[in-house]
Order: C-alpha cells, then structure tokens, then sequence
C-alpha cells in the first residue's frame, strides 16, 4: 500500500496545473458546503478556516513530495506544517500561522460538538485575526503564479 500510495503521490501534477486543480476544487467546495454568512463563520468550509488550511498544506506536501520523500512519513496536517518550513514551499512564520490557526479552529469545533451544536460561529477577535491571516495565506500561496 506505501509503495502505491508514494507512486500516486509522485506522479500528481505539478507547478501551476496542482495549484489551479486544487485552488479550483476549494472553490467549488465553499460554494456547495459553507453554511456561514455576514455575521456567522463555518469554521470548517468559510475562506480562512479549517478547510483552507488542509487544502494548503495537502497542496504544498503535494508540490514537494518528489524531492522530499520523507514527507511522506507523517499524514497528519500538523506534523506536515512543522516539516514544510524545512522544504522551502512555505516559511516557519506562515506555518506557524496555519498551525496557530488550525489548532484554535478545531478546538472550537470541537467544544461546540461536545455541546451538540454546528462549527458556525459569531466571529470574535480571535477567530477574526486568525481568519485574516489564513486567507492572506491562502491568497499568497494558492493565487499567486508561478
């Protein structure tokens, strides 16, 4: 199953073609599964949220993953944002973000759960700033050309 699953991995498309399928396919899914509004954000399908930053890291393991085998080893979004720094498709800075972000966001989620109620929230200034940040990621990283 490893053998086939880095096979897959290697032979995804690269360069601009991965960006544009994977920022496409986001898209797509905000369009048909964001339950947020003005006043509300769904933490896990908004821009900026949960959602966003699986996409950019799935997409920046994907656009390395030839020359850095070893990525591989970990599946796990976290553990793939503290190696990423280390193969130059995104900073420490900017992982740490997405990480800061990620791990507030799924807490959130996570506590509303617990309480029976969906991942859609009233934003405060925390969810906001961190809101903020993930998108100028998101902009920097998905929208820009190569």
């Amino acid at each position: 199953f490893e053998a086939v699953r880095k096979r897959v991995l290697f032979a995804a498309a690269s360069g601009e073609t991965l960006r544009t399928a994977v920022r496409e396919m986001r898209e797509r899914m905000r369009r048909e599964l964001s339950r947020g509004d003005a006043a509300h954000f769904d933490l896990k399908q908004d821009p900026g949220g949960i959602a966003d930053i699986e996409f950019m890291v799935q997409y920046a393991v994907l656009a390395v993953a030839r020359d850095t085998p070893d990525l591989l080893a970990v599946t796990d979004n976290m553990r793939q944002l503290e190696r990423l720094p280390d193969t130059g498709v995104i900073d420490a800075a900017t992982a740490d973000t997405l990480s800061a972000a990620y791990l507030h966001f799924r807490e959130t989620a996570h506590r509303l759960s617990l309480q029976g109620e969906r991942a859609i929230v009233a934003a405060d200034d925390t969810l906001t700033t961190h809101r903020s940040r993930v998108t100028a990621v998101w902009n920097q990283l998905m929208n820009a050309a190569n």
